[in-house]
């Protein structure tokens, strides 16, 4: 889900998307990490010359960009690490390529991944709003069976600080309590009786 954001800014450009998951490149076997760095930017630099431009998203950068040395040192991980730094100095401004990247853990990369020329600028993503929230409840509500009487803007209201993958834990959940009503719909209190599991964790006896 957090791709599809990106995919929308390529789509946008009318330029080619290449994803890449930061754990993809983190490899047992010597070489194949930083190879794999080398054959996206290969790609990506191929597909920027025949539609004018590419944007590269690499997910989860900590599992690749982490910082270098200490005991958790990785050299195969530090080799992958030191390719993407050099395929990041090399564009050429007629290249047109833009790399994005995606982390919950920015406290932990490598500073010379945030050197100027490289990853400069930081969005922070905010957890959504009331309106946000009732955007992606529509969105993952689709395909489940809900009662009439469920209002999900009301949903919505009552799940500040959700986040988007909470959301559709949410309604996964309340469609689990509705089938073990042996419901067909999924009424108010099973999007209720989730909310509180979401929250709270599942509940026990004692």
């Amino acid at each position: 889900t957090c791709a599809l954001p990106i995919w929308a800014v390529a789509a946008e450009a009318d330029v080619d998307f290449w994803y890449a998951s930061g754990s993809g490149f983190a490899e047992m076997y010597v070489g194949v990490g930083p190879a794999r760095v080398r054959e996206l930017f290969a790609k990506a630099r191929e597909s920027a010359k025949e539609n004018w431009g590419a944007v590269i998203f690499i997910d989860e950068i900590d599992a690749l960009a982490r910082k270098r040395g200490g005991i958790n040192n990785d050299s195969e991980r530090e080799s992958a690490l030191n390719e993407l730094l050099v395929a990041m100095d090399g564009f050429a401004t007629e290249e047109r390529i833009v790399v994005i990247a995606a982390t919950n853990r920015l406290d932990t990369l490598d500073p010379a991944v945030l050197r100027p020329g490289r990853f400069t600028r930081k969005i922070p993503i905010p957890l959504p709003d009331r309106e946000g929230r009732e955007a992606i409840l529509r969105v993952h509500a689709k395909g489940k069976p809900l009662a009439p009487s469920v209002d999900l803007a009301g949903v919505a209201r009552m799940t500040a600080g959700f986040s988007g993958a909470d959301l559709a834990d949410l309604l996964n959940e309340s469609a689990i309590l509705a089938a073990r009503r042996s419901s067909e719909l999924i009424v108010t209190e099973d999007i209720r009786g989730a909310m509180l599991k979401v929250a709270l964790g599942v509940g026990r006896k004692r």
